[in-house]
């Protein structure tokens, strides 16, 4: 995937400036989970949002190869570049359309 590509393109539909100012939400957590993450952040003594966006990192990392597959295999699927299927993913669930 070109990553300039897919930006040019988020540009192209008007998102971009949207997506640079997102902050996602982090729902209600069970109470098991945030007590671990308060455990994780005494241990390794950062707050809790710095622990939650090592984990997200750490998540996204991982699990990249294995995202990239299932979208290559969506676009496939409606014949479309990977980038434009992203970016019309993108500016959908942006825009809420």
């Amino acid at each position: 995937m070109d990553i300039d590509k897919l930006i040019q393109a988020l540009q192209e539909r008007g998102v971009i400036n949207e997506i640079i100012d997102k902050r996602p939400g982090v729902p209600k957590l069970p109470a098991q989970l945030y007590v671990q993450l308060i455990i994780a952040s005494l241990a390794t003594r950062k707050d809790i949002s710095a622990c939650i966006s090592t984990a997200l990192e750490t998540y996204l990392t991982q699990n990249t190869d294995k995202h990239l597959n299932e979208i290559k295999f969506q676009a496939a699927a409606v014949d479309k570049e990977v980038e434009q299927y992203l970016a019309d993913a993108i500016a959908s669930r942006l825009t809420g359309k």
